[in-house]
């Protein structure tokens, strides 16, 4: 199968990399890439790629397309005997990431309905992988946040994803609906593994404190931790405990679903590991992408036949070869944080979506 990448930019097709590397991932919204065409001087005679900042641009890998996004860089590099080219852009749904919200109102709406108001005005769509109808609050951007930041706060709410796809759409949807072909099996198609195994971060015992609303004759201090939940870790033998104070006006319920998410994504962060595949594809054909729940087997990081989330891709290729490094972990690794609650303001006029 043909796996040569090109960029396609007003109407043209450029190819020749002599190194490339894609990403993409649940955690980061807008996928990049970044490619590179390197020659020496006597050499340098073939046309450079008429590419500047700012042009939209399409990569495809043969006949899949993998990205839609923008130009944002055209680094150039060259010393006594070679010049190298290089080229790098992210997804459209890099103006979510990097761009304030437009102050509005998004009163008893849906997640995919206030995401979609929100990227409306960056024209880029929306689309609904499954993602839970229920109705989200807190949705008014604050003052000077991101897109992506207020969706952020919104997502532990329905415990939902937000990321891009291949046509730079902004996905909101469950965490591993689908399953990969092709399982990752040492001995068979691992061909590296790099995993920390660091358990700094885990400990006996997780509280989170809160805050209860204060009256005239109850306030200060007596509040701001008048609401304890606790979760232990029983695989943390030594005492080792932790403290979060919980922003906003909290209740029994957010502390407790504090506990048990920072306890659950810790203990997973743990066994995240990274692999690394020959060529880009599994066995049917198809491209290995971010939120696939994939087999496992590899009893030399504790994992027999386990299904686990893939977190982020990475499509490399280089003199070393066409490779795809392919980052795993239980689901708990990519859930969002649940949200807290803020204290009550007085409602003001808005646009209401």
């Amino acid at each position: 199968m043909n796996d040569t990448v090109f960029l396609r930019v007003n109407g043209r097709e450029w190819g020749g990399w002599t190194s490339l590397r894609i990403s993409a991932g649940v955690d980061r919204v807008a996928r990049d890439f970044n490619v590179t065409i390197s020659r020496t001087w006597p050499g340098a005679t073939e046309p450079t790629p008429k590419i500047k900042n700012g042009d939209r641009v399409e990569v495809l890998m043969g006949d899949d397309l993998v990205m839609t996004g923008w130009v944002e860089a055209t680094p150039v590099r060259y010393d006594a005997s070679s010049i190298s080219l290089g080229i790098v852009g992210r997804s459209r749904t890099a103006d979510l990431v990097d761009c304030t919200a437009a102050p509005a109102q998004h009163a008893g709406a849906t997640l995919v309905g206030i995401a979609a108001a929100l990227a409306k005005p960056f024209g880029i769509n929306v689309i609904d992988a499954g993602a839970p109808t229920t109705s989200v609050i807190g949705a008014q951007p604050q003052h000077g946040e991101t897109v992506i930041d207020c969706l952020n706060r919104l997502l532990g709410q329905v415990q939902a994803l937000a990321y891009d796809d291949e046509r730079g759409n902004l996905v909101i949807g469950n965490i591993g609906t689908t399953r990969a072909v092709t399982a990752l099996v040492l001995g068979e198609n691992i061909l590296t593994c790099d995993t920390e195994k660091s358990v700094k971060d885990l400990f006996s015992e997780y509280l989170v404190t809160g805050q209860r609303p204060g009256t005239d004759t109850d306030f200060g201090a007596a509040t701001i931790s008048a609401i304890k939940q606790t979760v232990t870790d029983s695989t943390v033998t030594r005492y080792r405990p932790y403290t979060i104070q919980q922003s906003g006006t909290a209740t029994t319920a957010t502390c407790k679903a504090r506990c048990e998410f920072e306890a659950a994504q810790r203990a997973a962060k743990v066994r995240e590991t990274s692999y690394t595949v020959q060529g880009w594809r599994q066995g049917d054909g198809s491209l290995w992408r971010p939120n696939l729940a994939v087999i496992v087997y590899d009893p030399l990081c504790g994992f027999d036949n386990e299904e686990l989330i893939i977190g982020e891709v990475n499509f490399t290729q280089s003199e070393g070869g066409t490779i795809t490094e392919l980052r795993v972990a239980p689901a708990d690794a990519y859930l969002p944080k649940p949200p807290t609650q803020k204290k009550a303001k007085k409602k003001k006029k808005g646009v209401v979506f």
